[in-house]
């Protein structure tokens, strides 16, 4: 874990599009940011930095936490259409972890009618536990 502070939404800005920040500089916000756990600071950082790399690691931790929407704002960052497959994969992880509506909407873009049938069920029946 980083030491280094973060810096406030002005200073945040002034560096990410104001100043011509140096690409090693970018990369360490965007790591300071991914350690302390603000995923869509750290897409910004990297985003402009072109770290490639700490894109991709976002990507990996997107899918491991079912996270389709910081999966689809790093799949625009890498300038990369997602595949029905990648749409389909979150989408399974997410219904693993009860993100219904991460999950619906991966699922609606996977084109997979069949799997979507059955989390809106699985949402319905749960919505009408918790009445």
């Amino acid at each position: 874990m980083s030491n280094k502070k973060l810096p406030d939404y002005r200073l945040k800005q002034k560096i990410l599009y104001i100043d011509k920040t140096d690409a090693e500089i970018l990369k360490n916000y965007g790591n300071t940011f991914l350690d302390a756990g603000f995923i869509s600071d750290a897409i910004d950082f990297y985003n402009k930095a072109n770290y490639y790399d700490g894109l991709e690691k976002i990507k990996a931790l997107a899918f491991e936490t079912g996270d389709v929407m910081f999966f689809q704002r790093v799949m625009k960052a890498l300038n990369t259409e997602p595949s029905q497959a990648d749409w389909e994969m979150i989408g399974q992880k997410a219904i693993s972890l009860k993100k219904y509506l991460f999950a619906k909407h991966a699922l609606e873009k996977a084109g997979k009618p069949e799997i979507l049938n059955s989390l809106l069920k699985i949402m319905e029946a749960e919505s009408t536990i918790e009445k």
